[in-house]
């Protein structure tokens, strides 16, 4: 809220999405954007009618990622209470995601970023109701579910990482549980009439966007040679880890301490996925094992960017539960996990300070 109701002028980026707002009427913002910008079309025509009404003020056109990242805090809530209970792991990763600088900072900017964690926390929700009905009849609510979420890669390019899964987890389902049968074609029917329109009215425009692959061109995977290669991924890791936390070089090296435990984190769940692909890809710990290899072979294919930062915002979420799984690994060596903890929750502590005091200078413009 502080950062909010600073109403902190709009930077270049956001000037320019405000631009392809006033300027493209109509049929004309599903086209391509000016001044090399990529949103999803959707999701930036209902800021647009919105903003509209009121002049295209702060409080309008912010509003929405706001109610964006608020909406995502109550729905990885849910997500991190299911995968890891009442317990403390619970509350760290909680409080991970809400002193978070970059998830703070992200939620009131004119960026879709903010509905990428909205989005990926929704498909996460849908996963563990999917695992609730795998051998029951499906009610309403999962059939008004099943119509609803193929929409969201509309309103979210991020979705696209994620919005497959349910499909597959229909089609390993259905074999058993034939009632499933009608969800699986319907889920996955919409998902591609979805996946066309958004391709022919949006993402075909960026592809071919030659400033924007330029921009992001140092973000993807180095192949030149394996020492680039073990390079870029190594500085891309660090960034997916460490960079949430904080806005300086100290926050980004302390947190660099906390790859290990991202790494133990990814490898169990990739063990697990293996494990359990029979059954579907559902908890938690296999989405982020899917997700991450998904942004390291786009990363090499050099489509998506690996080390992309605010790109890969929806993935923060995720990078703090794979640190909580990282140090329960080691509750046979309680001494071990005791420090760990307590270093973990002394950091993020600090973490929340920070960010309190740099919100609350912008908000007094101190």
């Amino acid at each position: 809220m502080l950062h909010f109701f600073s109403f902190r002028e709009l930077w270049l980026d956001e000037r320019s999405v405000l631009e392809n707002i006033r300027a493209l009427a109509g049929p004309r913002i599903f086209g391509r954007l000016m001044h090399c910008q990529a949103f999803p079309r959707a999701y930036l025509y209902a800021v647009k009618s919105f903003s509209s009404f009121f002049h295209f003020s702060l409080f309008s056109l912010r509003i929405f990622p706001l109610a964006c990242m608020c909406g995502a805090v109550f729905v990885w809530k849910a997500a991190y209470r299911r995968a890891l209970g009442e317990s403390a792991a619970f509350i760290a990763a909680l409080f991970s995601f809400v002193v978070s600088f970059q998830l703070i900072y992200y939620s009131s900017e004119l960026k879709p970023y903010s509905m990428d964690v909205l989005a990926a926390g929704a498909f996460c929700l849908f996963l563990w109701h999917q695992k609730d009905i795998e051998f029951k009849k499906p009610s309403k609510g999962s059939i008004l579910f099943t119509v609803l979420m193929p929409l969201l890669p509309a309103f979210s390019y991020a979705a696209f990482f994620v919005f497959w899964i349910p499909a597959y987890n229909f089609i390993i389902f259905s074999r058993k549980n034939k009632a499933l049968l009608p969800l699986a074609v319907c889920y996955t029917g919409i998902s591609l009439a979805v996946s066309v329109l958004v391709y022919f009215f949006d993402i075909r425009f960026g592809l071919s966007e030659s400033c924007l692959r330029g921009y992001w061109e140092s973000y993807f995977i180095c192949t030149a040679s394996p020492y680039c290669l073990i390079k870029s991924f190594g500085e891309g890791l660090r960034n997916i880890v460490a960079w949430p936390f904080g806005d300086s070089k100290f926050f980004i090296r302390t947190a660099s301490f906390f790859i290990p435990f991202f790494a133990i984190g990814i490898f169990y769940a990739g063990v697990k996925c293996f494990k359990e692909a029979k059954r579907g890809i559902l908890g938690l710990d296999t989405i982020g094992f899917v997700i991450f290899a998904e942004l390291f072979v786009l990363g090499i294919l050099k489509k998506y960017p690996f080390t992309g930062e605010r790109i890969t915002l929806f993935f923060m979420p995720l990078v703090f539960f794979l640190i909580m799984r990282g140090i329960s690994a080691f509750a046979r060596f309680r001494s071990l996990r005791a420090g760990f903890s307590a270093f973990y929750i002394s950091f993020l502590i600090f973490c929340g300070f920070n960010s309190f005091v740099k919100f609350f200078k912008l908000f007094f413009k101190l």
